[in-house]
Parts: structure tokens; sequence; C-alpha cells
């Protein structure tokens, strides 16, 4: 699958992913995608899914007090207990670097989401692969291997569970982001050096710190606790 197939395909699941009002009806209804016929098919078979436009069906499983969030860092750390937990997670550290990732790309994500929201994540994956020159140490090949492959089975069992249509977007989304990795070949992965702690720093050295403060209000908001 060439740049331009991978891009297209991105940008396709990224809008099948948003609510069904949300859609960008000329994306969704002319995808002009040359895929493998394994993330063809599965798109496909969405699309032929009678509740795949259906609001209660994005609602109750994805959106409202969700089984199935779509959130990649639900499926990646355990949820804090507190508030003082949530800004010293490491859900809340994976965050901050994905903000750095996304600033260092020109990515910026607006509606106020979260930056692991998935139809975001997989937005800043197509548009990330217009600024390639911007990688030249193997960020992209960290956040796929390490953020986002190892989510999507977990997101794909729960999908499966409730016996969602939208299990076969992740199915399809996983598919592609293997032959993007493939497509990378053996370019470099980049890896945080220590801090001064001696533990891992993260990607947070190109954040704000205002990022750090709304992240964490936001975690808060979702875990639905007082401060």
């Amino acid at each position: 699958m060439n740049t331009a197939a991978l891009a297209a395909g991105y940008r396709l699941i990224a809008q099948l992913l948003l609510h069904p009002d949300d859609r960008d009806g000329a994306t969704v209804a002319s995808p002009g995608l040359d895929l493998d016929p394994a993330v063809g098919d599965s798109i496909e078979e969405f699309l032929a899914d009678a509740s795949c436009g259906s609001r209660d069906e994005y609602v109750q499983t994805l959106e409202l007090s969700p089984p199935c969030p779509l959130y990649l860092g639900a499926y990646l750390f355990d949820e804090p207990t507190s508030c003082r937990g949530a800004g010293t997670s490491g859900r809340n550290a994976y965050m901050l670097e994905l903000s750095g990732l996304y600033r260092h790309f020109g990515f910026e994500i607006t509606g106020g989401e979260l930056p692991d929201y998935l139809p975001a994540l997989v937005d800043f994956l197509w548009l990330s692969l217009e600024h390639q020159d911007r990688d030249t140490i193997g960020l992209r090949r960290r956040l796929l291997q390490h953020y986002v492959l190892p989510a999507l089975g977990p997101l794909s069992e729960a999908l499966e569970k409730y016996h969602s249509p939208y299990v076969l977007l992740v199915r399809a989304l996983a598919k592609i982001v293997v032959q993007d990795l493939q497509q990378m070949g053996d370019g470099p992965v980049w890896k945080p050096p220590p801090d001064e702690s001696g533990s891992v720093a993260s990607l947070h050295v190109l954040t704000e710190t205002d990022d750090k403060t709304r992240i964490g209000r936001m975690l808060m908001e979702q875990m639905e606790v007082r401060p």
C-alpha cells in the first residue's frame, strides 16, 4: 500500500469513527481507496451494517459513559483513583507526549478533546504522512508501535463483546497500522532520553505548561470526581 492509500485509509476511518452526525458525507460516500483487500472488506462490511449510522449505537457504545471509550489511554493504563493520581499517572504522561508529538508535526486538536481520542489520533496519522521530513528520528514509528497498536487489541475485544459494528473499523485500522510500519522498513524509532532522576523522559519537553494543566483537568472531569 503506497503513502497516498495509507493516508486515504486513515482519513476514511477517522471520519467513520466520529458520531454519524459529524461525519463528512463526501469523504464517506466517495472514499476512492486502493487498500489491501482485507482492509477494504472490513470497511465495506461496516458500511453495509444497518447500525453503522445509528446515533443510538454510537452514543450507547462509544460516547455516554461508554463500555468501549474511544480514548486509547483507557486500554493502556490503569484508571487513576484520585485527582492527585490523575496528574501523575502514566496516562497523563502519555498524553503529554502525544501533545508534544502533535505540536512537532504542526497538528492541533480542536473541540477540547484529549490527545488520545482515537478519531483525532487517526487524523494525525494521515496528516503526518504529508510531513515525513519532520520525522527523521522515528517519532511516528514510536507512536504506532508503543501507543496505537497495543491499544487496538483491547478496544477490538471490548467492541466484539458488545457486538458492535465498530469492531470492523478497529480491525481495519490495525491492519493499516501494520502496513504503515512495514512501509517504514528499517528506519529509526525514537527513544526518549533518561531525565535527571534516571527515569525515561517523554516528549513533554515539546509541550507547554498549559497542556499539563488542561490534560490534568480533563482527566479529572472524565473520572467524575471532585478535586
